[in-house]
């Protein structure tokens, strides 16, 4: 994976955020994720097949999560619910859907498949040996969250 391929994806982070929930995510650091666990509580995964294969993430830690998505829905929310969980799968399901629309551009379509949330400390999400993932580290405040991309060209 070619590092500037992370760029629409951290371009549709900080879009979707501040559009659907009033929060600018400050981008901190970009690295190259070593292993298959997740360092935060939950996570918003969709698959990516086309001219592109891989998967997007998108890994909150509690606190955080429950913060943004109180913006959101508008209301208060004090723990992992059903209304959090289908919120993260939004989340990812918006910048996948916006970062497509970046690369149909250059020529690079491809489709997104249904998000799936996985909760709980310490989780893993396993990704092929032959796929680098990009993670970007993004900060709310003092608080932060991830995007780690997983793709691969199918001319690579």
């Amino acid at each position: 994976m070619k590092a500037e391929t992370i760029n629409p994806f951290i371009t549709a982070t900080i879009n979707v955020f501040e559009t659907m929930t009033g929060v600018t995510p400050q981008k901190g650091d970009i690295y190259v994720k070593q292993d298959d666990k997740m360092t935060y509580d939950i996570s918003g995964v969709i698959g990516i097949a086309g001219k592109m294969q891989g998967f997007i993430v998108l890994s909150f830690p509690e606190a955080l999560v429950l913060e943004v998505v109180s913006g959101f829905l508008g209301e208060k929310k004090t723990r992992l619910s059903k209304d959090v969980i289908d919120a993260v799968g939004e989340f990812v399901n918006m910048i996948a859907g916006s970062s497509k629309r970046t690369f149909a551009e250059q020529g690079m379509k491809y489709n997104i498949g249904i998000p799936s949330v996985i909760t709980g400390k310490n989780h893993i999400i396993n990704r092929p040996s032959n796929v680098v993932c990009i993670g970007v580290k993004f900060f709310v405040g003092e608080q932060h969250f991830v995007i780690e991309v997983a793709l691969k060209s199918k001319e690579d």
